[in-house]
């Protein structure tokens, strides 16, 4: 077992996760907000002191260089302390595993044919093979992405797509979703694709008893693939919390939910 703290009560992210990943992405949001910044400075400056302008501007530059620092540091402590996880585990690590893209024929993945996922884990976790790493796409000519943990599933389950709202933008989801009413779980939650009743029927009061208390995620199931939907920059901690609530979503999984799943698998072309 891994010596990382495995907490069940994790706190709420406090950006959107799409947001989160454009800053430490460093896009051109960062270059946005700092000239958002920058120009009102200058005009304060020239109206104060003249000769303050350039050490203003700057001192704001470092602040830019600095949080840029900040953030590639954080991520290499994450990616450090998940590196010693997965020894410890037993797991293996792979830079870029393209092949996984085959796997998932269904939304969020069949967007963009430019899509790629990098930093795949792979092993083996409470009975179940599992992938897990980053997917990078583009939304709307956006740069976005998000981590992914697909899970091994013994038997055929419905399409269906589910998604805190929080995670719809970054996963590039249908724009015409259905929200649901789940009680006991933080935020919106909505789906994209597939049956509501089957959906509700997923999230059945023990399932939402699991997932309360995780930072919210989300999945997309068709036939015998069943992937999970997170924010990405996630400490150990958290993302092995939500690997076991992932494994309690499938082993809670209402019976009617597989069937309804081996009935679509049978109508489907071979």
């Amino acid at each position: 077992m891994t010596a990382t703290p495995v907490s069940r009560h994790q706190g709420r992210p406090r950006l959107r996760p799409d947001l989160v990943w454009q800053l430490r992405q460093g896009s051109a949001l960062v270059f946005v907000l700092w000239f958002a910044i920058a120009i009102p400075l200058v005009l304060f400056g020239l109206l104060l002191e003249p000769r303050w302008v350039g050490w203003m501007v700057l001192g704001w530059f470092a602040v830019l260089v600095v949080f840029t620092l900040v953030s590639r540091l954080a991520e290499l402590r994450i990616r450090k302390a998940w590196e010693d996880v997965v020894e410890q585990m037993g797991w293996h690590l792979n830079a870029v595993e393209q092949g996984l893209l085959e796997r998932w024929p269904f939304p969020p993945f069949d967007a963009d044919p430019g899509a790629e996922v990098v930093d795949v884990t792979a092993g083996r976790h409470r009975g179940r093979e599992f992938w897990t790493g980053r997917f990078r796409h583009k939304v709307r000519r956006r740069a976005l992405g998000f981590d992914f943990l697909d899970l091994e599933v013994e038997r055929p389950l419905p399409p269906l797509q589910v998604l805190p709202a929080s995670l719809a933008s970054v996963a590039a989801a249908s724009l015409l979703p259905i929200k649901l009413t789940v009680e006991g779980l933080p935020g919106a939650y909505q789906l994209y694709n597939g049956r509501e009743d089957l959906a509700m029927a997923v999230l059945h009061p023990r399932a939402v008893e699991a997932l309360a208390q995780v930072p919210p995620f989300g999945f997309s199931c068709e036939g015998r693939r069943f992937v999970v939907i997170l924010p990405a920059y996630r400490d150990p901690s958290t993302a092995l919390a939500q690997l076991d609530a992932a494994c309690d979503l499938l082993d809670l999984m209402p019976e009617h939910v597989w069937q309804a799943g081996e009935q679509w698998a049978a109508t489907r072309p071979l």
